[in-house]
């Protein structure tokens, strides 16, 4: 947890705003899945983790055996007839909501207005940045991006590639919100976050069991 504690004084996040955030998921969560199912499709497995990075546009196949979408890449996916197997998302980038991906949720301060959005989907796991509560599930991580990483390795990925995930070119793909037309600069906030992304990112693929 001191992970997020040194997050939330780098970027001026509150961690009542979090607990906020996560106990109204808690609440709209309201059947409980067995993440044992999350489990079954990675562990031992090749797992795509696609980002919304400039060059998913240029994505027009993938041949490992499950995938994992970050947020708004899914948008992309889902319009060429990829279906990711799981999502994960803090839900400001996502759009379409197919029936047949685990949604791995994640509630924190600044997207309380979005967490309605779940109703939407069929299979929750919700998440917070809090040590977790009631339904809530912590995995690690900080982006959605790291967090798929994450989640991959922690649910014993046999293998983990990376697709459109971009670190260092400063421009953030039109996928990444819905209200993007056209891929933009990065702010300095986004590069920090990004940063910390790469960081954790290289730590969890570089890890040695």
């Amino acid at each position: 947890m001191n992970f997020y504690k040194i997050v939330r004084s780098w970027f001026g996040f509150k961690e009542r705003d979090d607990y906020i955030s996560a106990s109204i998921l808690n609440y709209l969560v309201t059947k409980e899945y067995d993440e044992s199912e999350l489990r079954d499709i990675i562990k031992g497995r090749e797992i795509a983790v696609v980002g919304a990075g400039p060059q998913l546009d240029k994505i027009n196949k993938i041949e490992e055996d499950v995938i994992i979408a970050a947020d708004g890449a899914t948008n992309y996916l889902i319009n060429i007839g990829v279906i990711p197997d799981i999502v994960v998302t803090d839900l400001d980038g996502l759009q379409n909501f197919h029936k047949n991906p685990i949604y791995v949720v994640l509630a924190h301060g600044d997207n309380i207005s979005l967490l309605p959005k779940v109703k939407e989907m069929d299979k929750v796991i919700p998440n917070s940045q809090v040590m977790p509560f009631g339904r809530l599930r912590l995995y690690g991580g900080f982006t959605d991006g790291d967090r798929s990483v994450v989640l991959a390795k922690y649910m014993g990925a046999r293998k983990i590639r990376l697709y459109a995930m971009d670190f260092e070119s400063g421009i953030i793909g039109k996928y990444s919100k819905p209200y993007y037309k056209r891929d933009v600069p990065a702010s300095m906030i986004k590069r920090k976050k990004l940063e910390i992304a790469r960081m954790i990112i290289e730590q969890v693929l570089n890890y040695d069991e």
